[in-house]
């Protein structure tokens, strides 16, 4: 289906109703003649940002069509404990196995669906028009910032307390104590982190200095400098970045960080290009904590893992609990804390919450928090910070 400016929005909702979730936001001025470009006029947001959004989300739709019934089906099980969500790719089938394992231990009947990268899509669109949690498993798991987050889930399935636990028993690495990892309102529980960090290439060609803070990627003196993840095209632009320099420093920052990526890469060619004295090289590369486990044997004396005064940001692994989950589902969902769970994730470089230190070694953090991320109009705001960067990226 072809966008146009004068596409009307609800027959685009009749006709692609995951759409449904990029437009939550603006839902109360859709009216019957509301068209693509008066929207925009309306809602006061860049006509580019709301149209890349639906075409992802019809892109989403009819590429990787879910069937409702079926779906609801495969995640509910009578007299089972459902799981459904998402894991970090590398350890995702030691994850499945070991939740496989303990339930099998306990005598709990466990129908998990963990959905690979490949297959997500589908998933995310049974969550864009799922309209009841009796449609949706007791417990939940998710990362990043994913469909468990939308403002259209939060308000329907979050905030109301469908899904809203207190029942869970963490003892917290001390380097998690004191700050604002947990959620308040005991909703979204977080059960480790990733870290995203800066790698210092010192054989680059292109001479910087080396930053000490975050902050310090936004300045002059680092354009061209950066190697940041994603396709060297209009993207994302890596939303973990833009979602933190957005929450600490507002809409300049992301500007003045586009101004200064020198290109784009999968996190792979980063790793891999990484002491070659390639012309794509950079001497700042962007990265997953998880990515700098594969920098090869004979570069990690060249390049360095930067130890940042102000901590790195973070994004969460986490696990949403239905207010009436069982007792069979609280004990499977409190192992996601046991030490077993924890050995599985940090073999991968992925902290987990009872550590009493970051897997990069640095001694604190920065993470949006939950109360902030609960008001975001997600997916919306990936396409409107995208936009932004996008404009000032200068394409190599």
């Amino acid at each position: 289906m072809d966008l146009r400016t004068d596409t009307n929005i609800k027959k685009l909702l009749k006709s692609i109703p995951e759409c449904k979730e990029q437009l939550y936001s603006y839902k109360n001025m859709i009216k019957d003649n509301t068209t693509l470009q008066s929207l925009a006029i309306n809602a006061n947001i860049p006509l580019n940002a709301l149209t890349y959004g639906l075409e992802r989300n019809i892109k989403r739709a009819t590429q990787n069509p879910c069937n409702y019934d079926a779906m609801r089906n495969r995640l509910i099980k009578r007299n089972a404990v459902n799981i459904a969500g998402y894991v970090n790719f590398l350890w995702q089938n030691d994850f499945i196995s070991e939740l496989k394992k303990k339930a099998k231990k306990e005598g709990i009947e466990l129908n998990i669906n963990i959905f690979p990268k490949h297959s997500k899509k589908e998933f995310q669109n049974y969550l864009a028009v799922c309209k009841t949690s009796e449609d949706l498993p007791e417990i939940l798991i998710g990362k990043g910032f994913s469909s468990l987050m939308t403002q259209q889930f939060v308000e329907q399935f979050v905030t109301n307390g469908d899904y809203q636990n207190a029942n869970f028993h963490v003892q917290k690495g001390l380097i998690f104590n004191n700050t604002n990892i947990d959620d308040t309102e005991n909703q979204y529980h977080p059960f480790a982190v990733e870290e995203m960090v800066m790698v210092h290439d010192l054989t680059s060609t292109v001479y910087t200095d080396k930053p000490t803070k975050w902050s310090d990627l936004l300045t002059p003196k680092f354009a061209g400098t950066i190697m940041q993840m994603g396709k060297n095209q209009r993207d994302h632009f890596g939303f973990n970045i833009m979602l933190h320099w957005y929450s600490k420093y507002g809409e300049e920052a992301i500007a003045k960080y586009a101004e200064n990526v020198k290109d784009k890469q999968h996190f792979a060619y980063i790793i891999k290009n990484m002491a070659t004295h390639d012309r794509q090289t950079s001497p700042i590369n962007i990265v997953h904590q998880f990515a700098s486990l594969f920098i090869r044997s004979d570069a990690r004396n060249k390049v360095e893992v930067i130890q940042t005064k102000d901590g790195n940001p973070i994004t969460c692994h986490f696990f949403l609990a239905k207010k009436n989950a069982n007792e069979n589902a609280l004990k499977i969902a409190n192992y996601l804390y046991s030490d077993n769970i924890k050995a599985i994730i940090e073999k991968y470089g992925t902290t987990h919450i009872s550590s009493e230190q970051l897997f990069s070694g640095n001694k604190i953090f920065q993470w949006v928090g939950w109360d902030k991320l609960k008001t975001l109009p997600l997916p919306y705001l990936k396409e409107y910070l995208s936009e932004i960067a996008y404009q000032n990226y200068k394409v190599s």
